[in-house]
């Protein structure tokens, strides 16, 4: 009987013990499951809080990319304005001096032309004078 009863004993201490270790599993893995909890959720608070200044970033890189294309564009158009500006002006000089030109041509005609007429009416000028005598 005294076997017996030590054998239910010593059960009972097993059986017991075996509870004892597996309600210390389950506090260990529950303590396990917190940490690994808070560390995720340190992880999200860490990358919720980098993503706006990683927006920031972006939208200012973004922001300058813009301000650059806009700035190459504007330098683009004033050098095409400035080269169609230096055509124009050289199509105008060409057109001036073409002007010039003939004007000059005009009043080298009209100046013959006065001359010619001047030395007409000298010789028909001295045409009559003789004839008059």
């Amino acid at each position: 009987m005294r076997f017996v009863v030590v054998s239910a004993m010593a059960a009972s201490l097993m059986f017991g013990t075996s509870m004892v270790a597996l309600a210390e599993e389950a506090t260990d893995f529950g303590s396990e499951l917190t940490s690994d909890m808070g560390s995720l959720v340190n992880e999200a608070k860490s990358e919720m809080q980098a993503q706006p200044e990683q927006m920031g970033e972006d939208f200012k890189t973004q922001q300058e990319e813009m301000k650059s294309e806009m700035k190459t564009k504007r330098e683009k158009m004033k050098s095409e304005m400035k080269g169609k500006r230096d055509q124009m002006k050289s199509e105008m000089k060409g057109k001036r001096d073409a002007l010039k030109a003939k004007k000059h041509e005009m009043k080298k005609a009209a100046k013959a032309k006065k001359a010619k007429a001047r030395k007409h009416a000298k010789d028909a000028a001295e045409s009559l004078e003789p004839a008059a005598h």
